[in-house]
């Protein structure tokens, strides 16, 4: 965020003054979705993730752990090229974020180079010490015109343990495979003359710990949906 008045505005504006100059929304708020606003202020832009205006539990204290979670990934992968950067915790259930000019990778169909520009940052991503744990759905994979391409919203990422923490680096290391499954998928969908027969063979064969990890995924949404909607 460059170092000038307006930086200075948008450091300091409360929840309340963000809303009033969101110019979109990409996402509004549901019993456990932040809303999502595209905020300008004299031509600077930010997208403020906020579960600020939301109520009951989940808003209350499941909220907090959710926005810790994304800005401590942004903070350990600060500088990092594709990577929004953090701007600012407004406070604990909401975060502004640089604002990324791309779309989703499936509606861009990007150069034949992007692909390799993807693969190194998410290798970064990995050298940094997060896995994200949420790309297999494309959806958080973002390309801009020129070709660079951004990961975002890193909710659900995994950290690497200290060395001596054996268990907790296996787990992460399924986590730094699932990513790059996501990857060979999104090759073999948008640009199969770039997918290997490794890509290919890595998405036959869903190991059995990627199976139960994505069924106690969707089994906790679905209950955490059921249980905000009743609060």
């Amino acid at each position: 965020m460059p170092d000038d008045g307006t930086a200075s505005v948008l450091m300091t504006m409360t929840r309340d003054q963000l809303h009033a100059t969101a110019i979109r929304y990409f996402k509004t708020a549901g019993p456990t979705e932040p809303e999502v606003a595209l905020v300008e202020r004299d031509g600077h832009r930010v997208v403020f993730k906020d579960y600020g205006r939301g109520q009951g539990w989940f808003a209350r204290l499941v909220a907090p752990v959710l926005i810790w979670r994304e800005a401590s990934a942004l903070e350990a992968l600060a500088s990092l090229p594709g990577v929004p950067r953090l701007i600012r915790r407004v406070d604990a259930r909401g975060v502004l974020i640089e604002y990324c000019p791309a779309v989703p990778w499936g509606q861009a169909r990007p150069a034949d180079a992007a692909y390799a520009r993807l693969s190194a940052l998410v290798a970064e991503i990995h050298a940094r010490g997060i896995a994200h744990g949420d790309l297999r759905g494309g959806g958080n994979f973002l390309v801009d015109d020129s070709g660079q391409p951004y990961v975002v919203d890193f909710v659900a990422r995994v950290r690497r343990g200290r060395t001596w923490n054996i268990g907790w680096n296996w787990l992460f290391a399924q986590f730094v495979g699932a990513d790059d499954s996501a990857l060979a998928k999104l090759r073999v969908k948008h640009a199969p003359h770039l997918a290997t027969a490794a890509d290919r063979a890595r998405l036959a064969r869903r190991g059995p710990l990627e199976r139960l990890a994505r069924t106690i995924g969707e089994t906790v949404r679905r209950l955490t949906r059921q249980f905000a909607s009743r609060d």
